[in-house]
């Protein structure tokens, strides 16, 4: 629709200058001037951001909390890396019980590194490292509440927030957006980690934001040969779709290093971690019966590393070899070592940590 095209919609937006949204109800508490643009949040509290009827839209969240204020990073400023991991974004549809969104601050914004980083992408950002900012939209048909939940020991000084939304009509083949968080302390040696375990539906898979956290046992070699597969609408045994590795997949190769884009980026990748995002907005992928998402567990090094890794007794599995251009399959196969030149690089399973955020589009709230 072109900006000049009248549209039936109505904007509302919740803050604490105005947390029910109300028209002509916004700035009242200082006589007009600016008089409530933030609340403490208390350990364990769970503090309400948003609760509209509908029909409606969410289009834009906005927040900060002090800990991400410059002035607020000394030596006994509360750590960020905590802030993002246990203080939690909670999203319901519809009147329902369960969450349709339930993920850290900092996993949920791409950030799941621990670190505060600017960044735009088409879908999340955080401009100078200091705020974050969502521009999913969210539709809902009857009611929509968004939640902040402080389950840190400590007093969040102050939070900043926006949600805005439109009270529009919504249609009928409005999908209802969920964001499925996962952790996983350390993958079984040759499974994928599953980002979206099967979902049965009519949706819509909208991408993935991935922290690993490389297992010191490899002593830093390679972890993302890992290749991102979707079983799409009865796929089981074997993906429709599948990637070439964790560095292909979000556009870049040859390993990867910080930068980000529309739809893809990595925003850290250091020794002891490392968060990639890809979002799938210009090549959608939708599903009409089920829709699962994982991605494997394998790393590379040289062949001396790795035979002198299962002589150490550590968790590896050799997958593949590239010898003159041409992979040769070593998973579940016989082989000899001797058959595999000295120079060359070996793919192998591995055991890291894992957190992820599944977002998606989905017919039920």
């Amino acid at each position: 629709m072109e900006l000049y095209q009248k549209q039936q919609s109505q904007p509302v937006w919740f803050s604490f200058e105005n947390p029910t949204g109300a028209k002509g109800a916004g700035g009242q508490e200082n006589n007009g001037a600016k008089g409530h643009p933030s609340d403490p949040v208390a350990p364990g509290e769970r503090k309400l951001l948003c609760d509209m009827q509908g029909p409606g839209v969410i289009r834009r969240i906005w927040m900060t909390l002090n800990e991400f204020g410059m002035c607020n990073q000394g030596k006994d400023a509360f750590p960020i890396d905590r802030v993002l991991r246990e203080v939690w974004l909670e999203m319901y549809w519809d009147g329902e019980e369960t969450p349709a969104v339930r993920a850290p601050l900092g996993d949920f914004f791409c950030l799941g590194a621990g670190k505060m980083a600017a960044f735009e992408s088409e879908l999340l950002a955080s401009p100078e490292g200091r705020s974050l900012l969502c521009f999913i939209p969210m539709p809902f048909r009857r009611r929509a509440r968004i939640f902040l939940v402080n389950e840190t020991e400590h007093t969040i000084p102050r939070l900043y927030y926006d949600v805005d939304a439109t009270r529009e009509p919504v249609g009928e083949d409005a999908l209802y957006f969920h964001a499925l968080y996962r952790f996983l302390p350390r993958n079984e040696l040759c499974a994928d980690v599953e980002i979206l375990p099967r979902t049965e539906g009519c949706g819509r898979f909208l991408g993935m934001a991935v922290t690993v956290r490389p297992n010191a046992d490899y002593e830093g070699r390679w972890w993302g040969e890992s290749e991102v597969k979707l079983y799409l609408d009865g796929d089981r045994e074997l993906p429709s779709l599948v990637g070439t590795g964790a560095e292909d997949y979000i556009g870049t190769a040859w390993e990867q290093n910080v930068f980000s884009t529309r739809y893809s980026g990595c925003l850290c990748c250091e020794k002891d971690a490392a968060s990639f995002y890809r979002f799938h907005v210009p090549d959608p992928i939708c599903f009409s019966r089920d829709c699962r998402v994982v991605m494997q567990t394998i790393g590379g090094a040289s062949k001396a590393d790795l035979l002198r890794f299962l002589a150490e007794g550590k968790a590896v599995c050799p997958a593949g070899t590239d010898i003159d251009g041409r992979v040769r399959p070593l998973y579940r196969r016989e082989f000899s070592w001797d058959e595999i030149p000295g120079d060359c690089g070996v793919n192998f399973f591995r055991c890291d940590c894992y957190a992820t955020v599944a977002y998606f589009y989905l017919d039920r709230p």
